[in-house]
């Protein structure tokens, strides 16, 4: 099996795949969740008993929903009430993964098989053993590769890199994306034979605008858990209360989180979460002197008009991609995802 010149000069000086943690701990229920996922309301409470179904079977399931939501805590709740729940649980990105090394990365390679290849590598697929293999953002995953994503899962057996030996496909798979595959699908960027063979079963997780009162469990715990790292005894202040109902926390648990803990480190005793949102507003703002209109012509696509949004905020915050996120409301990886698809267009 060869590979095309581009995957040998990109793998040029290559370096191990990273470690996978094959000792991860998954903690026991609580109270109020399932594994390490937390939730009163009628969405979460349908949802534990949904993975208390499927969870045994070991079919492929997709996990939906928003950035922030906790599909991978999703994830490692169905490994962790799974009959190989004492096996490896693999989490892999694939976005953050170049077009051209995924195949090597997900399938492994053989030494010799390319420039810098000097010994060979087991893939993902071969490092989760009977475990859990979890592809997050699995919508970002180029054509080509989808093809030979499809035929492992079909025959449940691949071929590394430069390999001739067919190895079995014992890991389970869970894929996931927050981005709606009907779009992706009507604009042919992926593949409905894949999609359905990942989605034997569909569980989508609900926003935490959604989640009622459950945005005062989850930072309540949080402060708890903050209070009995620090050995503090701080509070949520009055207002903070208020604020927790009427933001709309469009990072979802993800940014409940990140303003717990801000407002932590910003409190004496008393926890604002209100002034420590201002504050995180605050530094991702740009300074005035780039300030300048947004204008859009009559007839501009959503599409369009959402670049033009990223691009200038981008430059307003001198190309800081992290405070650009910020502004926007969005998680760093889902901005690198459209920058990088504008760069195709351009």
């Amino acid at each position: 099996m060869s590979i095309n010149p581009s995957v040998s000069e990109s793998w040029a000086g290559v370096r191990p795949l990273p470690a996978i943690d094959t000792e991860r701990k998954f903690t026991a229920p609580p109270a109020n969740g399932l594994g390490r996922l937390l939730g009163q309301c009628a969405p979460m409470q349908e949802l534990f008993q949904r993975l208390k179904r499927v969870a045994p079977t070991g079919v492929s399931v997709l996990l939906t929903g928003e950035s922030g939501t906790g599909k991978e805590l999703v994830a490692e709740t169905i490994h962790s009430l799974s009959a190989g729940r004492d096996q490896p649980f693999v989490a892999v990105n694939c976005a953050a993964i170049p077009a051209t090394l995924v195949e090597a990365e997900l399938f492994g390679y053989e030494r010799g098989s390319f420039t810098g290849a000097m010994r060979s590598q087991a893939g993902y697929f071969e490092r989760a053993g009977r475990g859990t293999l979890f592809l997050d953002e699995a919508g970002e995953m180029p054509l080509d590769m989808q093809v030979k994503l499809l035929r492992a899962l079909e025959t449940r057996r691949f071929y590394r890199v430069g390999g001739d030996r067919d190895i079995p496909l014992q890991a389970r798979v869970i894929a996931a994306t927050n981005r709606p595959l009907a779009d992706a699908l009507a604009e042919n960027k992926f593949r409905a034979d894949l999609l359905y063979r990942l989605a034997v079963f569909h569980l989508h997780i609900a926003p935490l605008r959604r989640r009622g009162d459950d945005v005062y469990l989850l930072a309540r715990t949080f402060l708890r858990r903050l209070n009995e790292a620090e050995g503090a005894n701080k509070e949520f202040s009055a207002d903070s209360i208020r604020y927790l109902q009427e933001h709309s926390w469009p990072g979802n648990v993800r940014e409940l989180y990140n303003t717990v803990q801000r407002a932590f480190i910003l409190a004496d005793d008393e926890v604002d979460l209100r002034g420590a949102s201002e504050y995180g507003t605050d530094i991702a703002e740009p300074t005035a002197s780039h300030d300048a209109d947004v204008t859009f012509r009559q007839g501009m696509s959503l599409s369009d008009i959402e670049r033009a949004v990223i691009k200038e905020t981008l430059r307003r915050c001198s190309g800081n991609k992290t405070r650009t996120a910020a502004v926007l409301g969005i998680s760093v990886k889902t901005l690198y995802n459209r920058l990088n698809e504008y760069r195709a267009l351009d």
